[in-house]
């Protein structure tokens, strides 16, 4: 399994609204080949977002390269916010 990790900057006030706009995109990333679930992570206090996508493999990480960040960008439009950071890693094994 991998993971895309990115990371945002949006004003702490508009968080919320960015959450509606992550929710959205999401469903629709969700319809990917080979996606195997996410989590979204929010610091209200610092303004920071972090999605955390699974895939199966990384040909699917690759494959949804570009759909995923037209999807990031679209969630951030209304917000104004800023893509700080995207990685990929290789996920070894769960916690738990």
């Amino acid at each position: 399994m991998h993971a895309r990790v990115a990371r945002y900057a949006i004003e702490p006030d508009r968080i919320d609204e960015a959450l509606d706009g992550f929710r959205d995109t999401g469903r629709e990333l969700a319809e990917l080949d080979g996606y195997r679930g996410g989590q979204v992570l929010v610091d209200y206090d610092e303004g920071t977002l972090i999605t955390l996508t699974l895939w199966e493999n990384r040909a699917a990480v690759d494959k949804s390269d570009v759909r995923a960040a037209q999807l990031r960008q679209r969630a951030l439009r209304a917000v104004d916010g800023e893509v700080q950071s995207v990685t990929c890693y290789e996920v070894p094994f769960e916690l738990g």
